[in-house]
């Protein structure tokens, strides 16, 4: 294999290899050769048959982990020592070890391997196409008893948060097979970050329009915002990842009512479907309104708008452009101010990044897409894994730690000053969380602005409720934490959405469909390849209309077809 599970035959192969590897594996166990631990049956000490039982003598378990560029270490802490992982050992008996370590763009590819070899860790963190066809192949262990006996009521409450979709995702014919991670929620709808120092400079305001947005993106690359005297900047942030939480064309598309979502290195599986007006489901990215949208990126692009090697460069290297001051304007997430554009302002008082809402093509209210309601990934346990109860306890513990009554700070997020902080949050190989946690700290923390009154919150706010105040009292190091909760920040704005009822999430609610997880890559790629080629130009806009009868022709109708057939639309 070349490393990439991009194509129908890559998709094959992987299924007929992790079935042959159970085949082999089950052959072997009923041989003698093997023995093959059946979930709930292991010699856990009595100590450690509970919640939060600590293993006397330790266990050894082990995982794999996907790295993060962007988090930063504390105390010359790492991946393999941490709080969490010293605390795992010392209050719960579990001794962890990391297999392996890749960035997260290399983390699929390298899980695909790992899936092919049939040697697994005792847990991971899958996509859902790779759940899928470890749970087809029986590789992966069924965690519905050990769910009911050993997650704490916190965890599973945070399972059966947003009306139990994640939960539901996890579930396979009754039977939960992965902890979700992610789902329930709406916080990924997108809104528009702005350099305001730009739009000063330029003569422009904040958009109102899509028509704004284009003239602003013109201006920033032509009228020299940065007035240093070349013809060096860009005025919409794209990368070859096309959809994405940083550097995304998700809200772009929205202002035109447009609604598709396919990431380019995304599994192919987690797309956006609508309902007709035959109450049946059809794709978001075949309707008219993305050949709009995809018409006025081209102009840009054209006009010198958006980078000319975007089709080759990864959020990182967005983040670079943007972070050097070569970009003025981008379409993402909530956390855009938390990275990349977290220590500008500190690095130079002058950069003022503006964040507006979504605004419309034609004066018809925009709705922000939302694809956070199904998982965005699994949390898997093999069946081979000797102690597959110790997830749950070592989810527990981080629960309890993060989101408990009695939570700790210092064991989510840490801001040292200075613009330096530490997401010890991400530092754990297992996680959870609600929701609407973000939302109600928002809330809470105006509240406590509003009534001078910060006595009442919890721990959580009151540390987002400080955070604010030290940018307010000069320290230019915590920007972004009044970007996040601030007024006019991001839950500000997603509150917005919110409480008008404008985000707009998929109308189908269920697990990717077995036409999905084999034709889901090669569509993917031929989708990807489409719509960066008509940016681009080298196709022409019509070419649009032949990608869309060749994904119906290829697969597409049938994905419709067993959507439709699922019960599962909403």
């Amino acid at each position: 294999m070349n490393g990439k599970l991009g194509s129908l035959a890559a998709t094959a192969a992987l299924a007929l290899a992790l079935a042959a590897v159970g085949a082999c594996s089950k052959g072997g166990a009923e041989a003698g050769t093997e023995e093959i631990v059946q979930p709930g049956t292991s010699a856990a000490p009595a100590a450690a048959d509970e919640p939060f039982g600590r293993y006397d003598p330790p266990i050894e378990v082990s995982t794999v982990r996907s790295v993060n560029a962007g988090v930063k270490f504390k105390d010359g802490d790492s991946y393999d020592s941490n709080v969490w992982s010293r605390d795992f050992a010392s209050k719960l008996g579990i001794r962890l070890t990391n297999k392996w370590k890749v960035s997260d763009q290399q983390y699929p590819n390298k899980i695909t391997v790992t899936m092919v070899s049939g040697v697994l860790p005792d847990f991971m963190t899958v996509d859902a196409q790779q759940f899928q066809v470890l749970v087809q192949a029986g590789q992966v262990a069924d965690l519905t008893d050990i769910y009911n006996k050993y997650a704490s009521e916190l965890t599973k409450k945070s399972m059966n948060a947003g009306n139990g979709i994640a939960l539901k995702a996890a579930t396979v014919n009754g039977k939960i097979m992965s902890i979700p991670v992610g789902g329930g929620g709406q916080d990924d709808a997108q809104m528009i970050y702005i350099r305001n120092d730009w739009l000063r400079s330029v003569g422009l305001l904040p958009p109102k329009s899509m028509d704004d947005v284009y003239r602003t993106a013109l201006a920033f690359a032509k009228n020299d915002p940065d007035r240093n005297g070349k013809n060096d900047t860009y005025g919409l942030s794209v990368d070859l990842n096309l959809w994405n939480g940083w550097s995304g064309l998700d809200g772009f598309f929205n202002g035109y009512h447009a609604y598709p979502f396919n990431p380019t290195k995304g599994s192919g599986t987690n797309l956006m479907f609508l309902k007709g007006a035959d109450g049946k489901a059809i794709w978001a990215d075949t309707q008219p309104e993305v050949k709009t949208a995809l018409g006025k990126l081209q102009e840009l692009f054209r006009e010198g708008a958006i980078y000319p090697e975007f089709s080759v460069i990864d959020g990182i290297k967005s983040a670079e452009l943007v972070t050097s001051g070569k970009v003025g304007m981008t379409f993402g997430a909530f956390w855009v101010p938390s990275w990349p554009i977290n220590s500008m302002k500190k690095d130079n008082k002058d950069v003022d990044w503006g964040m507006y809402p979504l605004v419309s093509a034609d004066g018809k209210p925009v709705l922000a897409q939302s694809t956070q309601g199904f998982p965005g990934s699994f949390l898997v346990v093999s069946r081979k894994a000797k102690h597959p109860e110790a997830v749950f306890k070592m989810m527990n513990y981080f629960m309890e730690k993060v989101y408990g009554d009695n939570r700790d700070e210092s064991y989510h997020v840490v801001n040292a000053g200075e613009g330096l902080v530490y997401n010890v949050f991400m530092y754990s190989p297992v996680g959870g969380g609600f929701p609407d946690t973000n939302q109600n700290t928002f809330y809470a923390v105006q509240d406590a602005i509003k009534n001078n009154g910060p006595s009442k919150l919890n721990s959580t706010d009151r540390k987002a409720y400080d955070d604010v105040m030290k940018y307010r009292s000069g320290d230019l190091g915590s920007w972004q934490f009044d970007r996040m909760w601030g007024e006019g920040g991001a839950f500000d704005i997603l509150g917005q959405y919110k409480k008008a009822n404008r985000i707009l999430p998929s109308a189908y609610t269920g697990s990717p469909t077995p036409t999905m997880i084999s034709r889901g890559p090669s569509l993917r790629d031929m989708e990807a390849k489409t719509f960066t080629e008509i940016i681009m130009g080298v196709q022409k806009l019509d070419a649009f209309d032949d990608f869309a009868k060749k994904w119906q022709e290829q697969g597409g109708n049938d994905i419709l077809a067993e959507v439709n057939a699922s019960g599962q639309m909403q």
